[in-house]
């Protein structure tokens, strides 16, 4: 029997199906580290008596799978013996990280990223260094494999934290349906005469997009464009933050799409672009970047992002 722990996300309920479907749901049990209950899972809150319950011991299992390892697991994990320990990395839990994240940011961007440190963010910081911290390297020691699709990725991990052992093996968390069915699936519409060029501009209202600089270097190159910007979740304070200076880029109109849209009407907004531009240095917005490739579209990727050797 094999045991993963994850946080609830619709990541880890495609797991689930594909195990369904691939005949191994049964030797694989599924534990959500939330309060919150779940229709599929048993949850409960990390270090309580239900969720040592709901684990037991942990040594019993053949493999253990922790879907994003975050630093509140460091303590759970420095404790607890395993037979082998995989890790399944989401993105945040390696490059959210206190000490590695400022440097996924443009000099723009990190102006903006310095300026809005206050007192909570430091307490904070301070917190974790004096509870969690203190276990990781005991919990990284400890870690056999790192999955990821990514050889870069797991080269990052590996040079940046002290993880001793761990090797690499290759994991994709697959949609409930293939990327090109999907695409295949929606209905194209002839092409319209564009009096501009419409671009898609990151994936969503989160800082590591670098969308300042992005509109920075558009005008500084006259390039002219619609510029169509995912805000519907991120942080509300860098998204106020945003809107407030896309006057820089003054060479085309701008639009926010702020309001959830359901997963046909986003693919028709993609598929409406001229092209994707991803200004991130670290991972992300992979399910933007391969339905724009799967539909021909054009992705212009930072040139210092960790996974363009593997997407390349």
């Amino acid at each position: 029997m094999n045991l993963h722990i994850s946080a609830p996300s619709v990541f880890i309920d495609s797991f689930y199906k594909n195990l369904v479907k691939m005949d191994l749901a049964k030797n694989n049990k599924i534990i959500l580290r939330s309060e919150k209950a779940h229709d599929q899972f048993p949850s409960a809150r990390m270090y309580t008596p239900e969720f040592k319950k709901i684990t037991g011991d942990t040594n019993q299992y053949e493999k253990v799978f922790i879907h994003q390892f975050s630093p509140l697991m460091y303590k759970w994990v420095a404790r607890n013996d395993f037979k082998q320990l995989n890790w399944m990395i989401w993105g945040a839990d390696l490059y959210n990280l206190p000490e590695l994240e400022n440097q996924f940011y443009e000099p723009l961007t990190r102006a903006y990223v310095k300026s809005e440190w206050n007192t909570s963010e430091i307490l904070y910081r301070v917190k974790l260094a004096l509870t969690s911290q203190r276990c990781m390297k005991e919990a990284y020691a400890k870690v056999d494999h790192i999955l990821t699709w990514m050889n870069e990725e797991f080269s990052f991990a590996k040079e940046k934290l002290p993880l001793q052992k761990a090797s690499h093996q290759f994991f994709f968390y697959e949609n409930s349906t293939p990327y090109h069915e999907l695409v295949q699936s929606e209905k194209r519409e002839g092409e319209k005469v564009k009096s501009l060029s419409t671009f898609i501009l990151g994936n969503s209202g989160v800082k590591t997009n670098n969308h300042l600089d992005v509109l920075d270097y558009l005008s500084v190159h006259s390039i002219q464009a619609k510029l169509i910007i995912p805000v519907s979740y991120g942080d509300s304070k860098y998204v106020n933050f945003l809107r407030k200076n896309a006057g820089l880029y003054k060479r085309g109109p701008i639009e926010f799409v702020d309001k959830f849209m359901d997963f046909e009407d986003y693919t028709q907004l993609l598929q409406s672009a001229d092209g994707l531009i991803m200004n991130t240095i670290r991972p992300q917005g992979y399910g933007n970047i391969f339905m724009m490739l799967c539909l021909g579209k054009p992705v212009y990727i930072n040139p210092k992002n960790i996974s363009l050797n593997d997407l390349t």
